[in-house]
């Protein structure tokens, strides 16, 4: 005569086996329904596994739980069966797996005086987001591990969603068949803890590593977007400019010079005229391919003059500073000839359009434009703009006064705007009089005039 577990395992099967159909199907909802919400691009889920328990493994739950000894007849053991079907939404990394489980909370609406939430898009999905997760498994380790239900025809059938990541993914297997599905005789003692809890901690390193690879990977795939990212635009506009500059030098006038720092401005310049706006980057940067490409091979002489189409005129006080310092110096200085023959060559249009869209530019470096029109606001308006005009043009005269190349280098800009900055937010702060300000006004700009200067020697 068999034992009353044997009698309540073999009922057990049998109520299993007349309702795997629906097992079935409810898998395939369940299986549905996650994939419509998180394999959409947008969640850093990566793959979407689902199982219906097998029949050893269900046999041995219910024998290793005692089921037999809690439940009368097999349907209700069944019925409280958490991980009858098996949902593993495996992610990238560590980090993503609390990212996923804070997203079910967008997914779901908690439903008044019980634990468990009902899925925003399909109303017989039920999860319990009430229990703290991760949870501490018997081992020590935390899981992401949420149960849940769908209802068939009133019938309810348990799930239990997993969320992983990748090498957790792997711990598991590593811990499922090494050591817990393992029928060998095993002591597992301090030593066998220790040394699982050593091999969970590398992984952890491991996902550390993988993540940092990833990022600069994906990084690195950006700048390979052609004009979709600024610092690998400017950058391979920068290279292919100098490489050009150099080749030229040698073919018209029989020597070279270092360009790199000019180059360096000439991309800075292109990527704020045609590329900050982001649209149509990738078939502009493809017309700067063809200019660079078609330059590479036509002749560029860089000995001989270069001409304005016509006059340059701008109400800019600014620009007309540096535009006149600019003109005089197209033919007369070797740097700034070869300069503006750079300039001129890779822009579509014409020469002093070109001229008058840089000297734009060059002042929107210097000075942040949505900043300044908004400083001396504790006098009036009209004295206000006064101060800024005359602040602006005490910079522009600095840098024309240094007569050097130098000028429109990336990083001495960049140290010039600084220096602006600072010191037009320093006289915001300490004079609030206007008469006060206008005592020490020759004396702030002869000061200002100074600072810019001293970064050219």
């Amino acid at each position: 005569m068999k034992l009353d577990l044997f009698s309540f395992i073999d009922e057990t099967m049998a109520y299993y086996k007349s309702k795997s159909a629906i097992y079935q199907y409810a898998e395939g909802k369940l299986n549905q329904f996650f994939s419509d919400e998180f394999l959409n691009g947008e969640d850093p889920v990566i793959s979407l596994r689902s199982r219906i328990k097998a029949e050893d493994s269900l046999k041995e739950k219910l024998i290793r739980n005692q089921f037999y000894l809690q439940y009368e007849a097999g349907k209700d053991a069944i019925s409280h069966l958490t991980d009858l079907i098996g949902i593993t939404m495996q992610c990238r990394f560590i980090r993503n797996e609390d990212q996923l489980y804070k997203t079910l909370f967008n997914k779901f609406t908690r439903m008044k005086g019980t634990p468990y939430f009902v899925a925003n898009h399909d109303p017989d999905i039920f999860i319990d987001l009430s229990v703290f997760q991760p949870q501490v498994q018997r081992n020590g380790f935390t899981i992401y591990r949420i149960d849940g239900y769908y209802t068939f025809n009133d019938e309810i059938i348990r799930f239990e969603l997993q969320i992983k990541s990748l090498v957790h993914a792997f711990w598991s297997e590593i811990e499922h068949e090494v050591v817990y599905k393992n029928p060998d005789f095993i002591l597992y003692d301090q030593f066998n803890k220790d040394m699982l809890g050593a091999i969970r901690d590398n992984l952890d390193v491991v996902d550390r590593q993988l993540e940092i690879m990833y990022d600069e990977i994906s990084h690195q795939s950006k700048q390979t977007q052609i004009g979709m990212d600024e610092v690998g635009f400017k950058q391979f506009v920068a290279r292919s400019i100098n490489e050009l500059v150099n080749r030229k030098m040698r073919e018209s006038v029989g020597f070279t010079s270092d360009f790199k720092k000019c180059s360096a401005m000439i991309a800075q310049y292109v990527y704020v005229r045609d590329f900050i706006n982001g649209e149509h980057n990738k078939e502009r940067m493809m017309d700067y391919l063809e200019t660079l490409n078609m330059l590479a091979t036509s002749k560029l002489d860089l000995s001989e003059e270069i001409h304005l189409e016509r006059e340059h005129q701008t109400n800019d006080e600014f620009c007309r500073i540096f535009a006149k310092y600019w003109q005089e110096q197209l033919n007369s200085n070797f740097q700034w000839h070869i300069f503006f023959a750079m300039l001129f060559s890779i822009q579509p249009g014409s020469n002093i359009d070109d001229f008058t869209d840089f000297c734009i530019i060059i002042k929107r470096l210097l000075i942040e434009p949505n900043w300044y029109r908004n400083t001396f606001k504790q006098f009036d308006d009209d004295k206000a703009l006064a101060i800024q005009n005359e602040l602006e043009l005490v910079l522009a005269n600095a840098l024309v006064a240094i007569d050097d190349i130098e000028i429109v280098h990336e990083d001495k800009v960049y140290l010039c705007m600084q220096t602006f900055r600072h010191y037009v937010t320093q006289l915001e702060n300490e004079y609030d009089d206007y008469k006060e300000f206008i005592e020490y006004y020759d004396k702030n700009k002869l000061e200002l005039a100074r600072l810019i200067t001293d970064h050219f020697h």
